[in-house]
C-alpha cells in the first residue's frame, strides 16, 4: 500500500493558518502592552504638574506667582534663584509647605519668608519651583528696572 504525504495545496492553506495565528497574537499581546502604556501616560496627568506663570521684584525680593495646572493638589516646598551662569544665588525652604488647588494660582513665597537678593538691572535670571514630591518647574526672566 502505497501513502502520499499532505498534498502541497493542504499544507499551503496550513501554513496560512499558522502565519495568520500568529499574526493575531501578535496583535492582541502589542494592543495589551500599548493600553497599558497609555494607561500610565494618563495616570501621570493626573499627577503634580505647576506652571510659574510671571515673577515680581521689589524691595523685599523676589515673588513668583505658580498656577497648578495638573488634577491633584500639589504642596510647594522650595524656591530657588539662580543667575545666568546656573549658580544658586538665593534659595528659600518653606517650613510648611504652601497648597495649591487645581487650576489656583497664587504668589508665593509667602510675604514672611521671601526669595531675597539683589538683582541687577539687565541680568538674567532662573527661579526654580519644587514641591514636595519633587515635581518642578522653572522660569526665566531678565531683570528690568
Amino acid at each position: 500500500m502505497r501513502r502520499k504525504a499532505v498534498s502541497p495545496v493542504i499544507a499551503t492553506l496550513l501554513l496560512i493558518v499558522i502565519a495568520v495565528a500568529a499574526a493575531v497574537l501578535t496583535y492582541i499581546w502589542v494592543t495589551g502592552y500599548m493600553g497599558s502604556v497609555a494607561q500610565q501616560a494618563s495616570t501621570a496627568q493626573l499627577q503634580e504638574r505647576i506652571k510659574i506663570e510671571g515673577v515680581k521684584y521689589n524691595t523685599t525680593g523676589v515673588f513668583v506667582y505658580v498656577r497648578n495646572i495638573g488634577d491633584a493638589k500639589v504642596q510647594i516646598s522650595s524656591f530657588y534663584l539662580y543667575d545666568a551662569s546656573g549658580t544658586v544665588v538665593a534659595t528659600v525652604t518653606l517650613t510648611s509647605p504652601q497648597e495649591l488647588n487645581p487650576g489656583d494660582v497664587k504668589e508665593l513665597p509667602p510675604a514672611d519668608t521671601p526669595l531675597s537678593y539683589e538683582l541687577s538691572p539687565g541680568a538674567t535670571y532662573i527661579v526654580k519651583v519644587v514641591t514636595v514630591k519633587g515635581t518642578e518647574t522653572t522660569y526665566t526672566f531678565t531683570y528690568r528696572t
